[in-house]
């Protein structure tokens, strides 16, 4: 990634406010036990001001906000939901963000994260203090995680956006073809673009919200469009922030969102985890159509597009 005097000012301001949004939410945790909802309020408004900056420097500076589409139900203002999404690449979150600050929600957004994410010097902190939802790949452990997280947003009724991502990491073609041979191996449909859901944290999810002051879940589908022969390649996050106009040079973000009442989810464990993996099997269909869609539209063949795999 070239170092240019942009990226350096980013860089310093970043380092700056990941301090500051420290130093805040560890007074959050210490007035925690005194009150919680200053507390959570507290929070809230440092990761709004925090995520602005880091989310205007992406749309504003890089130019990529005329390089989002959005397509699909519209999201209410101030409406707590829990939102599914594919994970392609450690970006997506510019996109989910997208969405999330035109709903007035993005200081209220708490996210399944990788406890490994402690190990970062100033942003673990950030994220634990915060209140995003560690998680480790021992169900026993991260159920009486999930249980504490979703007690504490559930029976304050805070105003919250709970971001999950099903497949539990990020789509790359050796672990694609991994989740392909488990799915043959369960019998299952193997899909094209996605990586099969791992279902044990939505359905806990769904069992714990059922009933509380979050009505919906939004169903987002990702996809990436990057100039170059490879278009569905993911661009790295170092890529992006090395770019000096994203829209100008050709890159391409889509987002469909489907708002669903959580009462239509079906209510046993089993039907829940059927459900989860129909939804992937839909999106899996509409990335297909996508590309299709587009490689139509610009006369290009399988050849050009990498057999339209992204």
């Amino acid at each position: 990634m070239p170092i240019t005097p942009r990226l350096v000012k980013h860089t310093i301001a970043l380092v700056i406010l990941v301090i500051l949004a420290n130093n805040s939410l560890l007074f959050a945790l210490v007035i925690k036990p005194f009150s919680e909802d200053r507390a959570w309020k507290l929070a809230c408004w440092t990761g709004e001001w925090f995520w602005t900056y880091m989310q205007n420097h992406w749309e504003i500076t890089l130019n990529a906000k005329e390089a989002v589409e959005v397509t699909g139900d519209e999201i209410p203002q101030k409406e707590s939901a829990m939102i599914i999404t594919n994970h392609l690449g450690y970006s997506d979150y510019y996109l989910l963000q997208y969405l999330s600050c035109r709903a007035g929600m993005l200081g209220s957004s708490r996210y399944f994260v990788k406890k490994e994410i402690l190990r970062i010097p100033f942003f673990g902190l950030a994220f634990w203090s915060m209140g995003m939802i560690l998680v480790s790949r021992d169900w026993t452990s991260d159920k009486r995680t999930l249980q504490d997280a979703f007690l504490r947003i559930t029976s304050n009724s805070h105003p919250c956006w709970i971001i999950m991502c099903p497949e539990g990491t990020r789509r790359t073609p050796s672990k694609l073809v991994k989740s392909q041979a488990f799915a043959r191996m369960k019998g299952k449909p193997e899909l094209s673009h996605l990586l099969f859901p791992r279902s044990k944290g939505f359905v806990c999810t769904i069992q714990a919200l059922r009933h509380s002051h979050i009505k919906y879940v939004y169903d987002t589908t990702l996809l990436y469009s990057s100039p170059g022969k490879d278009k569905w390649r993911i661009p790295s996050l170092a890529e992006q922030l090395s770019c000096e106009d994203m829209t100008k040079q050709g890159y391409k973000f889509r987002i469909h969102v489907k708002r669903i009442p959580i009462s239509e989810l079906p209510e046993g464990e089993k039907s829940l985890k059927e459900w989860c993996e129909e939804k992937w099997k839909v999106k899996d269909d509409l990335l297909d159509d996508w590309m299709t869609e587009s490689k139509r539209a610009n006369g290009l063949n399988d050849h050009h597009e990498q057999n339209g795999h992204i």
